[in-house]
């Protein structure tokens, strides 16, 4: 295998010097060379465009609403990469020692189109964090101020989406998270004026102030097979951390998503998220910190459908939210697709899609099946159940941030010798969120062997949640082969440690619960929930 120098392109660029034009022209390189090393020598590297700059001073600006958080995250947008690792096959990029520097909002790490590849050692940060932190100095009727860190200035009013507060005394994310509040000002140099309630037991806590739910992701996974992430660190992103999309066999070994020193914030939302995927996801020894929301969470999207009066084999099938790829989302030929009842999202039947005709104008899919589409006096909705990928998570870390340890939405999961701590809702939710249209029920899980300490606080369980949200879940039986066993769970609430709902065929041995199972374990709307000793 033939090795390519970055040095050899500009051995003197770290530092202030924008090395994002030189990555560009290493990596064609790679391209041309096919199977090869690519060997980024230590030192930070700064990347800089002026698009990418210009958005973030637009998201930090109260002048201009139409790039506010709500609005930036938007199909066939424009933007920036970072690194880009698209169409490479066969490459292992070193990168031990060497940390991203961004400025602006950007999509650090881009890996579209590529085939046995292998990024590892690579640390991405922000030059200015992309989001705003500072300690809550004084409340009022009406305002709170905020001193802010030195390295998170406002020149003036910012655009928020999320207000959160980091608890000093307990070390840990208030479980309430406060709305918008557009209404704020720079009062004196450092100090941010909030114009907003809150409670003045807040005085001393610190408000971390978020600009975007989502941008692109720190690393974008797309349309790739057989990628592997090891030791990788991603200190801050303005939106996910890793997304994979439409892609087989992505490995993590020793990924982290972890704040930077006095940082309250890693990813303003999920550390890891994955859609319609294939083969296996794998985490292994990975670590995850004070994310804004799931560490991870792997699922599919139901697709709503338009059927065809004239023709009962085919259907417009289209998903209705905004997926996390920004990308049209359609099955491929030869999958099979579960019709479901979309009140209960109980499975209807299965049939296996012979043609796709994509509308990409209106972002749908003329879908084809083998066999008729069942009758419902309820809508019906399908979800490709070949583009579900193994989960396997062992050895991993998760602590301290807002919403759900592990959020599975898929089949055949191993989850074991893993520690969640501190998460705000539950520490593994098996469950399907009909309000984003993701889901299937899951079947062959295993949770073995975990540590579940003090999570849930700001939610209805603590430990294991299996439910199915939507209009009757109490007809729903969408989980099917689920086994918790030699558990432990710390429980510092009077909430249950485990919630069974919408399941059918669940096993639970040798968990240690914090308080007899009675008051632990709540059953209910399933069926063969068994305890063995």
């Amino acid at each position: 295998m033939s090795l390519i120098r970055f040095s050899d392109y500009r051995p003197d660029i770290t530092g202030q010097e924008n090395a994002l034009p030189v990555f560009e022209k290493a990596l064609e390189e790679c391209r041309k060379e096919g199977e090869c090393e690519f060997l980024i020598e230590p030192g930070t590297y700064l990347l800089r465009d002026q698009a990418a700059i210009d958005l973030f001073e637009k998201v930090l600006s109260l002048d201009d609403n139409s790039e506010n958080a709500g609005t930036i995250f938007q199909m066939n947008r424009p933007y920036v990469k970072g690194l880009d690792l698209g169409k490479l096959s066969g490459v292992t990029v070193s990168a031990r020692g060497v940390t991203l520097l961004c400025e602006g909002i950007m999509e650090p790490v881009s890996i579209i189109g590529s085939s046995d590849l292998i990024l590892q050692g690579l640390t991405i940060r922000y030059a200015r964090p992309p989001f705003t932190q500072g300690r809550i100095i004084d409340v009022k009727d009406g305002f709170y101020d905020v001193a802010l860190d030195p390295d998170t200035p406002l020149e003036k009013g910012a655009s928020n989406c999320r207000i959160a507060f980091w608890d000093v005394k307990s070390q840990r994310l208030d479980p309430f998270q406060r709305k918008p509040e557009q209404r704020n000002e720079i009062i004196a140099p450092g100090i941010l004026r909030i114009h907003a309630s809150v409670d003045p037991k807040h005085i001393g806590n610190i408000a971390i102030i978020y600009h975007t739910f989502h941008s692109r992701p720190a690393i974008f996974i797309n349309e790739s097979s057989n990628i592997t992430l090891k030791d990788i660190t991603i200190h801050n992103h303005p939106g996910m951390g890793v997304v994979g999309n439409r892609s087989r066999n992505i490995t993590m070994r020793g990924l982290r998503v972890v704040p930077l020193p006095g940082k309250k914030l890693a990813t303003n939302t999920d550390a890891t998220h994955f859609t319609n995927c294939r083969g296996t996801v794998e985490f292994e020894n990975c670590l995850f910190s004070c994310q804004g929301d799931d560490a991870t969470n792997l699922h599919n999207f139901y697709y709503h459908m338009e059927r065809l009066p004239e023709d009962p084999v085919s259907a417009y099938l289209k998903v209705e939210v905004t997926t996390h790829s920004l990308l049209q989302d359609s099955p491929d030929e030869g999958d099979v697709m579960e019709i479901v009842d979309f009140t209960t999202m109980n499975v209807l039947t299965a049939r296996k899609v012979l043609k796709v005709e994509k509308d990409v104008e209106n972002l749908r899919s003329l879908v084809t099946f083998d066999a008729p589409i069942p009758e419902c006096e309820n809508e019906t909705a399908a979800i490709n159940v070949s583009a579900l990928p193994s989960l396997i998570m062992r050895g991993c870390h998760i602590s301290t941030h807002r919403a759900r340890g592990v959020l599975i939405k898929t089949r055949n999961v191993l989850v074991e010798n893993c520690t969640i701590e501190e998460t705000t809702l539950s520490a593994i939710h098996i469950g399907v969120e009909k309000y984003w249209d993701e889901g299937p029920g899951s079947e062959n899980v295993i949770i073995r062997g975990n540590r579940f300490v003090r999570c849930g606080y700001g939610g209805d369980c603590s430990g294991i949640l299996i439910n199915c949200e939507c209009e009757t879940p109490s007809l729903s039986r969408v989980h099917n082969n689920i086994l918790i066993e030699n558990n432990v769970i710390e429980n510092e609430t009077e909430l249950p440690d485990v919630i069974v709902s919408g399941a059918k065929k669940v096993v639970m041995r040798g968990n240690a619960f914090s308080r007899p199972k009675e008051q632990a374990v709540v059953c209910k709307d399933s069926e063969r929930v068994v305890f063995e000793r």
